[in-house]
């Protein structure tokens, strides 16, 4: 994954100094680092279960998982983010992001009929916009000292592990939504597929495919003329009165 540059986006950089952290501050924010994970391979399994997997809400998930995957080894000093400052930059994108997803998601809502299932997806969704917000306010705060720095960092992770988790409930929501209401991402619903049987399927019913078809056709023409026999009758009945 392409790290962003640094200052392309957003005013993360200006006054702020790339801070590395050493294996004590790792240790600190390492427990919120492997939740964050955990969460992370729950939604990549979920996404995985979408049998639409092009879909902008999927593409979007699968996304922000790979910014916090990052940001996770971020805290084991491994991974892309070798600075503090590589760290903001990426959350920082990663809340824009769920912004996104929160739109594309919405979308999604209005073709769902309203009942518990959409209750709970709206539920999830309306976290979305305060959960990026709040990571915004914490990477956009001003720093002083490395005590501070790394407070900012410990915020930062746990702001993207909350949102994570928000993302990761909206889309195993979405996908429950999608299934049981047969509707597609964009709304219509899917074409069903049909079986059609195959000449050997058909010959085990009994007889070829000609005595099929000839046995069709003969009882469609007894029908008609048992039909022309009854309205005959009737004619018939009414000459005599």
């Amino acid at each position: 994954m392409s790290l962003p540059r640094p200052g392309k986006h957003g005013t993360t950089s200006k006054g702020l100094k790339p801070v590395r952290l050493d294996a004590e501050e790792q240790a600190k924010i390492a427990k919120v680092g492997l939740e964050m994970k955990l969460i992370t391979s729950e939604m990549d399994a979920e996404a995985e279960k979408w049998q639409e997997p092009d879909t902008d809400v999927i593409k979007r998930a699968k996304n922000m998982s790979s910014m916090a995957f990052c940001m996770y080894l971020f805290t084991r000093g491994e991974g892309p983010l070798r600075t503090t400052q590589d760290l903001f930059t990426q959350a920082e994108y990663f809340g824009d992001e769920g912004n996104k997803l929160y739109k594309s998601v919405r979308e999604f809502c209005y073709k769902v009929p309203n009942g518990v299932h959409k209750q709970e997806l709206v539920s999830h969704l309306d976290k979305i916009p305060s959960l990026c917000q709040q990571l915004n306010v914490t990477i956009k705060s001003p720093t002083l000292g490395k005590s501070a720095t790394f407070n900012k960092v410990d915020g930062a992770i746990q702001e993207t592990k909350n949102l994570m988790n928000a993302v990761s409930k909206v889309v195993t929501t979405c996908l429950i939504c999608s299934t049981k209401y047969n509707i597609a991402y964009g709304g219509s619903p899917r074409t069903p597929t049909w079986h059609l049987p195959s000449p050997v399927e058909v010959r085990s019913n009994g007889g070829s495919d000609s005595e099929s078809v000839r046995s069709t056709s003969s009882e469609r023409s007894g029908r008609r003329s048992s039909s022309r026999g009854h309205h005959g009758d009737r004619l018939n009945a009414f000459d005599r009165v």
